[in-house]
């Protein structure tokens, strides 16, 4: 494919993306979480990493036989079809519908791989991984010729063989039935494709100066952060209830996978502030999100009306306050208390309704809702991480411009040191918020 047509003009800053209703403002004016470069950050951020979502869900459910698997198939093309606008906004059409043509290869491969192991089909599966190995390749030279070399083919293609090196073992492992290095490998390519939305967006705001704002600054790194951990929590969230109504034998496993997303504040904060800071979100998060969660597919499974209303109760109404009055009282009403409960709730209702659309065969109502509360993990993000960094400005100083142009692939040791910087901002929320936390459980008690 000759990709130098492709090369055109930049439209403009502001980017087409359907569930991120985020104004772009000029990076002299935006908060540092918002400026061009860091909102174009977050929009790849979101999509490829609900494309690593939905690619890995897919493949379980074409595996096990779900009757979901084909609107979870469509949920994975309409994911594509929302790149297409995104990267048209810098590229044109003719490089937007060409990306997608790519991609669209690729989620058929994908499909087609989880198809032909079901089938014990050696051959197929075969033609199957040529496929996908065409798309590392088409991308990679897409990346590279489009970027005009701020992001080096060489470097795209291998980050891209890595990304699907982390989706193909993540279900061949599940396959095996060797659940824990599946979900541990899952986790793990869950941060790698972050890197994807640092690298393209760093290649394209040094390639189009004028329109993007560096989006690797510090504030940057730690929206991203923030982002990714949420969005991890969501996916992990939809397949432990999918994986509890149906009895998988997976379904400890996936909660152990969600054990560990909690840990990654729990674990630092115990170090800086010990066991009793951190413990006050922990608690809360645990008794009141996790474990209700666990019950509401329980509930739903043994038919228990009762306690199916008592866990949704739970969800979208006492954690949603609660939580939501902890991050009002954490950042000093930078998180205004009502939206910030509502945008919860909101969280907590995507939460319920694609897992009751999913029990109800109502598949397509259920990818619907899957996608928009994907999309909701994000605004949730972006408004946590610019309370923090409004909150601690110090933390998030621009001593250094870091290198636009990585060209080892989409890792690296970046990502470890963003979460430290997650990790310290938080520590700091938790602390100030432990009094309030702890008055609230002792007028329950």
């Amino acid at each position: 494919m000759k990709m130098k047509k492709l090369l055109l003009p930049v439209v403009g800053a502001s980017l087409l993306v359907p569930g991120i209703g985020s104004t772009v403002l000029a990076a002299e004016e935006a908060p540092p979480t918002e400026t061009t470069g860091v909102e174009l950050r977050a929009t790849l951020d979101s999509l490829l990493s609900e494309h690593y979502a939905l690619a890995v869900d897919s493949m379980m459910k074409i595996y096990d036989g779900d009757e979901a698997a084909e609107e979870a198939m469509a949920a994975l093309d309409e994911n594509a079809a929302d790149m297409e606008p995104v990267i048209a906004s810098v590229y044109g059409e003719d490089g937007g519908a060409a990306f997608v043509e790519i991609f669209d290869q690729h989620n058929m491969g994908t499909d087609d791989y989880a198809a032909a192991v079901k089938a014990d089909d050696a051959a197929m599966q075969e033609e199957a991984l040529a496929q996908i190995q065409s798309f590392v390749d088409e991308m990679g030279e897409f990346l590279g010729t489009a970027t005009e070399g701020n992001l080096p083919e060489d470097g795209a293609t291998a980050a891209l063989r890595e990304h699907e090196d982390y989706v193909q073992n993540t279900f061949d492992l599940y396959v095996e039935g060797d659940y824990e290095a599946s979900y541990t490998m899952y986790m793990e390519g869950f941060t790698q494709i972050f890197g994807a939305g640092s690298a393209i967006s760093g290649a394209i705001s040094a390639q189009f100066p004028d329109q993007f704002s560096d989006p690797n600054t510090p504030a940057g790194d730690f929206r991203s952060t923030v982002n990714r951990i949420a969005a991890e929590h969501f996916a992990l969230a939809q397949l432990s209830l999918a994986k509890g109504y149906n009895g998988s034998a997976d379904f400890d496993f996936v909660n152990w996978a969600q054990d560990q997303n909690t840990e990654e504040f729990r674990s630092a904060l115990a170090s800086v502030y010990g066991e009793e800071a951190s413990n006050q979100f922990v608690e809360l998060w645990n008794n009141e999100h996790i474990a209700v969660q666990g019950d509401l597919a329980n509930a739903t499974a043994s038919e228990d009306e009762q306690a199916k209303e008592q866990a949704v109760s739970t969800l979208t109404s006492t954690f949603a306050t609660d939580l939501g009055t902890f991050l009002n009282t954490a950042t000093e009403d930078r998180m205004p208390l009502d939206e910030t409960i509502a945008g919860v709730e909101a969280h907590e209702q995507s939460v319920v309704d694609t897992f009751q659309q999913y029990v109800n065969g109502d598949y397509a109502a259920s990818y619907d809702s899957y996608r928009a509360g994907y999309a909701i993990m994000f605004d949730i993000g972006k408004g946590l991480s610019g309370a923090i960094v409004d909150q601690f400005p110090e933390n998030f100083e621009n001593t250094a411009a870091p290198d636009k142009m990585p060209s080892t692939g989409f890792g690296g040791m970046s990502g470890q040191s963003n979460t430290m910087i997650l990790w310290v901002a938080l520590s700091s929320l938790i602390l100030a918020a432990a009094g309030g936390l702890t008055y609230r459980q002792t007028r329950k008690q």
